[in-house]
């Protein structure tokens, strides 16, 4: 009897502890246990570790139109921003618009609340009952939701403008420490919303975009409707391929760097064949940088 008692509670022991050996495991390390003592009460973050960041660099230097707005407001906003972000990483919102990088601020800069429901994606948004109650998981879900929807509110408004600093915008999240945004973080996504149309004083790709034929007609009438390579743009364009190399990231920058682009068509703006030799060329370009982790979603035409 004795001998089966003792068998019992070694079973009984070695269960509990892969229990909670793979319960732990299921969760990165230095994941807040408890809300009210491992999670800053101001932004949502956890107080001793760096899960990950998430910014969404959105566009809006080219004037969006209903159809266009629905499409990026379902990809970074709502239900979407929940099911692809996990609890306690950095979620931030910045807009591309007529000013220079240095002096834009984020619209919004907090960390995703966990929701209080279990996940079988995201095990961490289940409540600890040992140190946090349901009730009060849910009342600072609802604080968090209610500012990411105040933000969603106002955030769809776009405006032509002189510049279009998409290159620079996206180097300047990589050097400045002020970005939050290095490679301390153990998990980086950049999301681009956008339609890519690079329009600076050094990167310009209206000037590169135009095919022979169309440079044949009166400046007025000329449109970008295809891209030359990025090989053949660094060639061509020496002052272009310094500043590249004067401005390229370094390693350090892009460790763990994934980048997403939501790419907008503006086919009513530009040639309807543009996106494919523009997608090419921004992807040898994130290539040049030394980002190879890139996925391109382009939207669909609505106007056919």
């Amino acid at each position: 009897m004795s001998l089966k008692i003792n068998k019992f509670f070694i079973s009984l022991f070695v269960f509990l502890t892969w229990s909670f050996t793979l319960s732990a495991a299921s969760l990165p390390e230095g994941f807040p246990k408890c809300s009210n003592s491992d999670v800053n009460k101001t932004n949502f973050c956890p107080m001793s570790v760096k899960l990950g960041h998430k910014i969404f660099l959105v566009d809006f230097t080219s004037k969006w139109e209903g159809p266009q707005v629905e499409w990026v407001k379902g990809r970074i906003f709502g239900d979407t921003l929940i099911a692809d972000t996990p609890p306690y990483h950095k979620i931030s919102f910045l807009k591309i618009d007529d000013e220079p990088p240095h002096t834009q601020k984020f619209v919004y800069s907090k960390c995703r609340f966990k929701t209080g429901i279990k996940s079988g994606k995201f095990p961490g948004d289940q409540v600890n009952k040992k140190c946090e109650g349901i009730d009060n998981i849910k009342k600072i879900y609802s604080q968090w939701e209610k500012q990411i929807n105040s933000i969603q509110a106002g955030f769809f408004e776009s405006t032509d403008a002189k510049q279009s600093l998409i290159y620079e915008y996206i180097v300047h999240l990589l050097r400045e420490t002020s970005s939050d945004f290095g490679g301390d973080y153990k998990e980086r996504e950049l999301v681009i919303v956008s339609d890519l149309m690079q329009f600076s004083k050094r990167v310009n790709f209206f000037k590169h975009c135009k095919s022979a034929a169309m440079k044949l007609k009166p400046k007025k009438k000329q449109v970008a409707d295809k891209c030359g390579t990025f090989a053949q743009l660094l060639k061509k364009e020496k002052s272009f391929a310094n500043y590249m190399k004067a401005t390229k990231p370094t390693s350090e920058m892009v460790k763990n760097l994934k980048v997403k682009v939501l790419f907008i068509n503006h086919s009513y703006e530009h040639g309807e064949d543009l996106y494919v030799t523009l997608e090419k060329l921004w992807i040898d370009l994130f290539n040049f940088m030394g980002i190879d982790n890139v996925e391109i979603v382009p939207q669909i035409d609505y106007k056919l």
